[in-house]
Parts: C-alpha cells; structure tokens; sequence
C-alpha cells in the first residue's frame, strides 16, 4: 500500500478530512546479524554471542506525523512515534545487543507505552515554534551535530545514552526559535510532584549555527531530584555539550564533548562523566559512505577517576537506494575500572553510601571485547 493511499487510510479512520489535515506514515526496519566477543555474563564470566540484531544501524520505529494549515503562516503539528523489535515482533525497545539477555518477547522492555519515542502536539509559524508532551532533551539535539556516526549503530557506541540529560524527556514544554543559519531551542520538564513544583523538574537551553561549511552548537540543562537516596538531600545533575562539524569536500569531520555531573547538596559526593567524541565520514561516491568513531568517556566519583570506556567503529554503508541500506561496521571497546568501584556484572558506578546515580559504562562489554555487524536497513 503506498503512503498516500496509507494516510487516507489513517485520516479515514480518525475522522478527519485529509483535505484540512496531511498525515504521513513514516518508520524504519533494520535487522541484521552480529558477532560479539567478551560479553559479560556475570560478574566473573564473559562468553561470545552470535544474534540476529534489531535496529543496530537505524533504531526500529514506526508512527505518523501532520499538520494542518490554519491560515496565516500558522501551522498545527502532531508526532506519534513508537519502537519495535524487528527480531521479535514485540512493542517496545529490545535489550541492547550484547547484553547477554536474549532477544525473547518476555525480555523485551514492552511496558514503555506505544509512543514512548516521541509524543507531541504543537504551533509553528515562520522559525518559531512550541511543542508538548514527550521529547528528545536539547542535550541530545546538540550531541547529534558532532557525534561521529550521527546517531547511528547506537547499540554499539555509548553517545545517544550517555550525556545527554536523558535522551528524551516526558511532561516537556519545547520552544524553538530559528533565525538565519542558527537558532535556539529552550524545554522545560514538569516533575508533577504534589506540593513540591520543582521536584523531578529538568530544564535545559541549545544554541547552534552555521558560518559557511561549519557547523557549531552548544547546550546545557539542570535536573532536580530525578533520583532520590535517603539522607542525601536534593540531588542535582547538570549537563553540557559542546561540538561541530566541518565538511570539506567529500570529508565531514566531527568533534566535541559532553559531561555529566551530579551532586548531593547534603554531602561531597559527586559523579561526572566526561566523554570526547571525534571521527570523520567520508564519502567514497554517491552509494557509498564510510565513516569512522571514538568514543572517550571517563568516570569520576569525588574528583577520583574510578573507569573508563574507548569504543572505536568503523563502518560502511551502501545505499541501494534513497531508502534502502546494505551496512557492515567493525567495533572494539576497552574498559577500566577499580574493583569495588564498578560492578562487573551491571557496569554501575556507585559511591557507597553516598550517591549511587545507576551510571552504566559498559553492560553490554568486558573489556578488549570485538565485534562485527552486518545488515539491511530500509525507511518508509
């Protein structure tokens, strides 16, 4: 079934003319094979693991978008946008590959509601506009300009988890602003703790423009008492990132920084998470591209390196089409850590009896582990 004959479909069944309201079906599919070694099984065991992978290029999603003219240069806009597990079938967002955790529709995380991607309803007109519900954080935005695989083979690399205040954020107010060949972007999450308006409440505020072939953009947020522990007080966690990109001929160079860091008012304690990112893509002809990662990301509790995480990719992709991917990508991953300071089994960092914030360096990893990934990835 085509897309417009789809819409219609969709249009029809919500009641609503598609001659005042345009809804486009979108989503991609991208299953594959990997081959992992040192994947950690317990705390004292890693093993190998061969799995036919879900979204490991192009996260599995699938959802609808419109908007509707009202007149003006006002626009009205939706997004509904859900994930799946292309290996299994099941809603919701697989355990990511290498975990040790099979792909099994009992272990796939289905309770995270049918659009827990993105969710929103909103006004535009010109370069502003305002958007509610459930999005992406400024944070990952800003790290998208300069991550070296633009959020791509994300099961492998640690960038869209790590830094970026969350990734996405429910009960979010969005307000954007472009101008020119920049702009910005403000959100603000209610935490909706009775009594108490500003628990659970995030706050954040992105810039980024172009001058000529460079792109630069810069972000920073604040969260409080997303996570509480008994005894600590409030806890808050501030998050930054700073990067760009730079094309030059057939070559797109990437790089930047992020950093997460978290306090307890009531005591020293203190994590950060530290993170270099830089590659280079490079475009060998028009169907095929290649591009290379590293990923740099150091622990710190109490000013006090405890571990550390090196990924290194690379990969390539070759389009068969505007829409249709053939990929393979080759990855290593190398990790430190004190004993008593991380978990084998979890990856966690914790401070004990201060703040344990849940910080995971490498689950999926022991350290010199290696892998190969190969696939077909296609959007629609």
């Amino acid at each position: 079934m085509n897309k417009k004959l789809l819409a219609a479909a969709v249009a029809g069944a919500l009641a609503v003319p598609t001659a005042a309201m345009a809804v486009e079906v979108f989503g991609t599919i991208d299953t594959g094979i990997r081959s992992q070694s040192k994947v950690v099984v317990t705390g004292t065991q890693t093993g190998s693991l061969l799995s036919v992978t879900d979204g490991e290029r192009t996260t599995n999603r699938w959802g609808f978008r419109g908007s509707e003219d009202l007149g003006g240069g006002l626009m009205a806009n939706y997004w509904f946008e859900g994930q799946y597990g292309s290996d299994t079938g099941a809603m919701g967002s697989s355990p990511a590959q290498g975990s040790g955790v099979n792909n099994t529709t009992a272990n796939v995380n289905a309770n995270q509601g049918i659009f827990q991607r993105k969710l929103v309803v909103g006004l535009s007109k010109g370069g502003m506009s305002i958007d509610l519900g459930r999005d992406y954080t400024v944070n990952f935005k800003t790290q998208g300009v300069y991550d070296p695989m633009s959020y791509t083979y994300t099961n492998i690399t640690p960038a869209a988890g790590n830094n970026t205040a969350g990734v996405r954020s429910s009960n979010l107010i969005t307000a954007g602003f472009r101008f020119g060949t920049g702009g910005i972007r403000l959100d603000y999450a209610l935490g909706e703790v009775t009594d108490n308006t500003s628990n659970g409440t995030r706050y954040g505020v992105n810039a980024d423009f172009a001058i000529g072939p460079v792109t630069l953009a810069g972000a920073y947020s604040s969260q409080k008492n997303v996570i509480t522990t008994a005894g600590l007080g409030d806890i808050k966690t501030d998050t930054y990132n700073l990067g760009g990109a730079w094309v030059l001929g057939g070559f797109t160079f990437r790089l930047g920084g992020s950093e997460s860091d978290t306090k307890a008012d009531s005591t020293a304690a203190e994590l950060k998470t530290p993170m270099l990112l830089a590659g280079v893509q490079y475009a060998f002809s028009p169907t095929l591209n290649g591009r290379v990662g590293y990923y740099d990301q150091k622990f710190k509790a109490n000013g006090t390196e405890v571990g550390t995480r090196k990924t290194s990719i690379v990969a390539l992709d070759y389009y068969l089409s505007k829409r249709t991917t053939l990929y393979v990508a080759f990855d290593h991953t190398g990790i430190t850590g004190q004993t008593g300071s991380i978990s084998a089994s979890t990856g966690v960092i914790s401070i004990s009896g201060t703040v344990d914030q849940g910080l995971v360096m490498g689950v999926q990893s022991a350290d010199g582990s290696t892998g190969i990934s190969a696939g077909i990835a296609h959007t629609f």
